[in-house]
C-alpha cells in the first residue's frame, strides 16, 4: 500500500451551483457510476460521476494558503473554484515567494511559515512576529500589465511582481538582502501552466485541474486516521498541517482513501480523485518555531511503512 494523500479536481457538478464547503460537512465517496446523472459532464471527460454515494466521514478543518509556504487562514467554510480554495477575492496559491525567478518554499526558508496573511477586502495583510503589517493594495495590483516568467513545480508560470515594498518586507524578514525576494501574484481566473511532463503518467490529471501556483492540483485532502498511522511509526510526530491539505476528513480508516476515485463533500460539491500526493518534506521544520528537525529516518520510516 502506497502512503499518500488524495489530490482533488473539482467536477463541475454542483447541482444548485452551490460551490460552498462547510466545517462537519458530510464526506462520501461513489459506489456506482450512471451515465446518466453524468451526460453533461461525460461528453468532456468520458467519466461518469457516481450516482450512489457511501458516507465515510466529516470535514474537520479548512485551510486556504493564498500564500503559498506562509500559514493558512482558517475558516469554517469555502467557495471552491476551479483554481482551488476561494477566500473573497483570492485563490488558493494566488501568492508565491520567489528569489532570482524561482519559487522559494517553506523548506529553504522556515520563517515564511511564520507569516500570517488576511485578506480584507481588497487588501492582502501580512503579518509576522515583531514585525509591521505589511498592507497590499490588490485592486492596484490586478492592473499591473506586465508579467514575469517564474520556474514553479517543474513548470514556468505568468505572474505579476507585487513591488519592491513588499519584496523588502519578505527580504527582511528571512533575513535575505533587501529586494532578493519577490512576491508574485498570479493574475489569471483560469490555470495556465498545464500538467508538468513527469506528472502526465497520472492520466486522471488534466491541464486544468493544475490550479495557481500549486503542486499538483488544485485541492488537496488528507485523512486523519493516515496521519496517526505514520506517527505510530514516527519518533517525532508530526500534524496534518504540515502537509499543507485544504481539507481534513475523520472517519475513514488508515489509508483508505487510497481507493478513492470519487469524493463529494456536503450535498453539492464532487471531486474527482487525480493523482496521489507524495508531500514529505514539510514534516522536517517545527512550524511553530520555525526550526529546522534533521530527521532523515522519516522517509526511511514512511518507504518502511509503505515497502
Amino acid at each position: 500500500m502506497k502512503f499518500h494523500f488524495v489530490f482533488l479536481s473539482d467536477a463541475p457538478v454542483c447541482r444548485d451551483n452551490q460551490t460552498k464547503i462547510l466545517i462537519s460537512a458530510a464526506v462520501a465517496v461513489g459506489t456506482l457510476a450512471t451515465a446518466t446523472l453524468a451526460y453533461l459532464h461525460a461528453k468532456k471527460t468520458n467519466d461518469p460521476i457516481p450516482a450512489k454515494w457511501k458516507k465515510v466521514g466529516e470535514i474537520t478543518d479548512l485551510n486556504c494558503f493564498p500564500v503559498a509556504s506562509c500559514a493558512p487562514i482558517k475558516r469554517k467554510s469555502f467557495d471552491c473554484h476551479k483554481l482551488g480554495v476561494q477566500l473573497e477575492s483570492l485563490f488558493d496559491r494566488s501568492f508565491i515567494v520567489t528569489r532570482n525567478d524561482k519559487q522559494v518554499i517553506g523548506q529553504h526558508c522556515p520563517n515564511l511559515v511564520l507569516i500570517q496573511p488576511k485578506v480584507d477586502g481588497n487588501n492582502l495583510i501580512l503579518s509576522a512576529p515583531g514585525r509591521s503589517d505589511f498592507v497590499l493594495d490588490l485592486a492596484k495590483l490586478r492592473k499591473e500589465s506586465n508579467r514575469t516568467k517564474i520556474d514553479c513545480k517543474h513548470t514556468q508560470v505568468l505572474g505579476v511582481d507585487a513591488g519592491d515594498p513588499v519584496g523588502d518586507w519578505l527580504s527582511e524578514h528571512v533575513g535575505d538582502e533587501p529586494g532578493a525576494i519577490r512576491l508574485i501574484f498570479y493574475p489569471y481566473n483560469y490555470p495556465t501552466k498545464g500538467v508538468p511532463e513527469r506528472d502526465r503518467k497520472y492520466k486522471d490529471l488534466k491541464d486544468e485541474d493544475v490550479g495557481t501556483f500549486h503542486g499538483k492540483s488544485s485541492f488537496m485532502l488528507i485523512n486523519q486516521k493516515s496521519i496517526d498511522e505514520l506517527n505510530s511509526k514516527l519518533d517525532q510526530m508530526v500534524k496534518p498541517l504540515q502537509f499543507r491539505p485544504n481539507f481534513l476528513v475523520q472517519g475513514p480508516e488508515a489509508f483508505d482513501e487510497d481507493t478513492w476515485k470519487w469524493v463529494r463533500i456536503g450535498e453539492n460539491v464532487v471531486f474527482r480523485v487525480v493523482r496521489p500526493c507524495n508531500r514529505l518534506a514539510t514534516c522536517i521544520f517545527r512550524m511553530s518555531a520555525s526550526t529546522r528537525l534533521v530527521q532523515r529516518r522519516l522517509y526511511a520510516r514512511v518507504r518502511q511503512r509503505t515497502g
